[in-house]
């Protein structure tokens, strides 16, 4: 095995230099795993290691002449109807900082935490002027004339429940609130897209699965983001919505050459992620 697309890493991972390091770490330990027959799971995370499978998923996309007709795909997979025209850019593990609005608001509410050391270990950073939030990890994103697109993607991990000094602040509320702060600033709209193997959405097994539910109500987002004036999510977010992993996998495959797509597609099959479509592209 070896780390695919290696020309995309250099166009959508800023920087990319440690992030292909650790891809190639990744892989050159499954190789060694494999070879020896260990089954640790430190030198077996190239196994499931969402950041790979996340880089794999979108670099037909990166290195694509056709993102905008990519783009306009996607949105139909998430039930939009498709409008945009232009494509400002893609990037994959990217960082947002905390709304500032947020920080604020939530140095009081901090005082409420149910447990004693964390509301002490509150009070000392904000002392030290630290922020009570880190930096909101997003996937991939896809900015275009009018829409960020958010995506979060999942392969058998669920989204996190709380923040260090927030118990309520799940993973996806977090990054529709970054998003509506990207979105008021750029006069754009955010669409939240979470993608996840579709057995275990349809299981309804992870979190994420009520959260996507309910979150198609500006009023339930508003009582997660509770810092958010509801009409200022209705003016800002165009949807929160779920799509298949295998879906956005098919359709960003579907079309492509490349010399290292058959890996990728053995690469998916491996993790029972292929439809019987990709399958006969894989026989052919």
């Amino acid at each position: 095995m070896k780390l695919l697309f290696g020309e995309a890493a250099q166009g959508c991972f800023n920087p990319p230099e440690e992030k292909i390091q650790k891809l190639n770490k990744w892989v050159e330990l499954a190789n060694s795993a494999r070879s020896t027959g260990n089954l640790e799971p430190t030198p077996n995370q190239y196994d499931k290691a969402e950041e790979l499978i996340t880089f794999y998923t979108f670099a037909p996309f990166v290195l694509s002449l056709n993102r905008v007709g990519l783009t306009n795909r996607i949105l139909g997979l998430a039930g939009i109807s498709p409008f945009e025209e232009n494509v400002v850019g893609i990037g994959l593990e990217r960082q947002y900082l905390p709304p500032a609005g947020y920080l604020q608001w939530f140095k009081k509410e901090v005082k409420s935490h149910p447990v004693r050391y964390i509301r002490e270990q509150s009070d000392e950073h904000l002392k030290a002027k630290k922020p009570l939030e880190s930096r909101t990890h997003v996937d991939a994103v896809i900015e275009t004339d009018k829409l960020i697109i958010f995506f979060e993607i999942k392969y058998t991990s669920d989204i996190s429940h709380s923040t260090t000094f927030n118990p309520y602040r799940n993973q996806l509320a977090r990054l529709i609130d970054v998003g509506l702060e990207e979105a008021k600033s750029s006069g754009k709209e955010v669409l939240v897209i979470l993608s996840t193997p579709s057995t275990l959405f349809e299981r309804r097994s992870r979190l994420y699965y009520y959260k996507v539910q309910e979150y198609s109500d500006p009023l339930m987002i508003q009582k997660d983001i509770g810092w958010r004036p509801v009409k200022q999510i209705e003016e800002n977010l165009l949807a929160v919505k779920w799509i298949a992993l295998e879906e956005i996998f098919n359709l960003l495959y579907k079309d492509f050459n490349h010399p290292d797509k058959k890996e990728a597609l053995e690469f998916f099959k491996e993790r029972n992620l292929v439809t019987s479509e990709v399958k006969n592209q894989l026989i052919s």
